[in-house]
């Protein structure tokens, strides 16, 4: 079986269990579910963990449900996410409070959550390791999520208060997969710790590459609106490297995305180029990328799919 059918397979697995999640509740609640569900999740977070698991030849079945909280997790922090930075798409489609309403979308989040952790609960009775890690994690990402939003108001944000900011909001979730799928597969804590490492790096470099593409990719192919990060004056990656290297310029031109986005976006796009900050952020990303796939060389276990999948991360275009 080739890697790429793996993938397909996990999915159809994950995909077929997602849908069966929540189907008893109120109407509203079990539509918004399904909207949020059956829209056009990347999966990575479950993929992941499965990977994980795999490695050390562990029955997938055990480790399914667990990567079910893991991606409804993740669900529930892009709902509240889009209602905190008032974003209209998600996925290709209108987000939960731009379709529904306010209320409606913050307490669908909360049910998803609840989902998520009923589930962990009911299939992992005896691994409180486990759920305390779920607990933990999702603290550190709410915390992750805290700061990109005071971040919004703050005028000098370094790259340390950016990278220590991703890795609760984006690399933790990914640090949870990798550490959980491997405690599934009961294999000793120096290397399910390790995994955790892996995962956390994962983040860092998917987060900065979410920023690179937020800048110079388009809202068809992300599937999701790409003004929003200017527009409320996020410190991502390539606007904290621009506002070091040219700051008036850099804020000249998100001043103008204001009035005039377009015109605005191409500015910002001139400017980080003109100034190396794109191929530097390029170069970032492959970097870590490469530093995260180095802390599986020391498992003695084949991790060649779980590299595969790094290399999947690495060339994704949305």
């Amino acid at each position: 079986m080739t890697f790429e059918n793996l993938l397909e397979e996990y999915k159809v697995l994950i995909n077929n269990d997602l849908k069966v999640s929540y189907l008893n509740g109120p109407t509203s609640l079990v539509e918004t579910f399904d909207y949020v569900i059956n829209s056009n999740g990347k999966r990575i977070r479950p993929l992941l963990l499965l990977l994980t698991s795999k490695i050390f030849n562990s029955d997938i079945k055990k480790a399914l449900p667990a990567a079910i909280s893991l991606e409804l997790l993740h669900n529930f922090t892009l709902v509240h996410d889009d209602v905190m930075d008032n974003d209209k798409i998600r996925r290709g489609l209108a987000t939960v409070h731009q379709k529904w309403d306010l209320g409606t979308a913050i307490l669908s989040g909360d049910m998803i959550l609840s989902v998520s952790l009923n589930n962990l609960i009911k299939n992992y009775p005896k691994h409180h390791h486990i759920i305390n890690i779920f607990t933990n994690g999702l603290l550190k990402v709410c915390e992750g999520q805290a700061l990109d939003k005071e971040f919004e108001s703050k005028d000098s944000i370094t790259i340390e208060d950016y990278l220590n900011m991703i890795d609760f909001k984006t690399g933790c979730l990914l640090g949870m997969c990798t550490e959980i799928g491997a405690i599934i597969a009961n294999v000793d804590n120096s290397i399910s710790n390790r995994l955790r490492e892996y995962g956390i790096l994962l983040g860092r470099a998917f987060q900065i590459q979410d920023d690179y593409l937020e800048i110079f990719s388009n809202s068809n192919d992300m599937g999701k609106s790409l003004k929003s990060d200017i527009l409320l004056n996020k410190k991502t990656f390539l606007i904290i490297l621009a506002r070091q290297t040219v700051p008036d310029k850099i804020d000249k031109a998100i001043l103008l995305s204001q009035d005039d986005f377009d015109l605005g976006i191409r500015m910002i796009r001139e400017i980080i180029e003109e100034y190396g900050i794109k191929e530097y952020a390029k170069q970032k990303i492959s970097n870590i990328f490469i530093q995260a796939n180095f802390l599986l060389d020391d498992i003695d276990y084949d991790t060649s799919e779980i590299k595969l999948f790094s290399e999947y991360l690495s060339n994704r275009k949305r």
